[in-house]
């Protein structure tokens, strides 16, 4: 299996806000495995949100992979609910549910790492939305000291994207490097 070993094997990786292009689905959910197993590893509680059309592949990675017991410290979600049940990415009802999430999560006294598969249903979202989104979660992330890694397919992506998401994000994975983002502003 391959994955990047840096975010699945550092002990210096512990906490950061990661922005995940990725272009290979199996390397893509490769890496996701990788970055549970290693959550588990850490003793942490790790909730993915996650496209519905990926959620049934990587149920069957995780029961494959992961006893009853470590199971328990998953949580999966449907990342329509997130980033499109309000409409297309309105980060208020977004973090609302990350919120929720969380607070779920946080009642188990426990560290948190999260990964979530961002998407839209317009041909490209709002960089403005896009951008104050991703401000406000790296601010939170920052404050939580906690992980948490953003996957956006790399073929939704423009550059003016691509280059907003490298400013908002202190680290850059692909599905084949991992390494600190030159152009984060936070």
């Amino acid at each position: 299996m391959k994955t990047i070993n840096s975010i699945s094997s550092s002990k210096k990786f512990d906490k950061g806000h990661v922005f995940y292009r990725f272009e290979d689905k199996q390397f893509y959910i490769n890496n996701l495995i990788s970055f549970i197993r290693s959550g588990l590893e850490s003793k942490e509680h790790i909730l993915i949100i996650e496209s519905m059309r990926t959620l049934p592949q990587i149920k069957a990675n995780i029961d494959e992979e992961f006893s009853h017991q470590q199971k328990k410290s998953i949580r999966l979600v449907n990342n329509f609910d997130y980033y499109l049940a309000n409409g297309d990415f309105h980060t208020k009802t977004i973090l609302a549910h990350f919120q929720e999430d969380l607070s779920t999560l946080n009642k188990k006294n426990t560290l948190i790492r999260t990964w979530a598969h961002v998407e839209w249903a317009s041909e490209e979202p709002d960089v403005f939305l896009l951008e104050e989104f991703e401000s406000t979660a790296d601010n939170f992330v920052k404050g939580k000291g906690m992980i948490s890694v953003c996957a956006y397919a790399a073929e939704s992506l423009s550059s003016t994207l691509d280059t907003t998401l490298q400013q908002l994000h202190q680290y850059i994975m692909t599905d084949d490097n991992f390494f600190i983002s030159p152009l984060y502003n936070g």
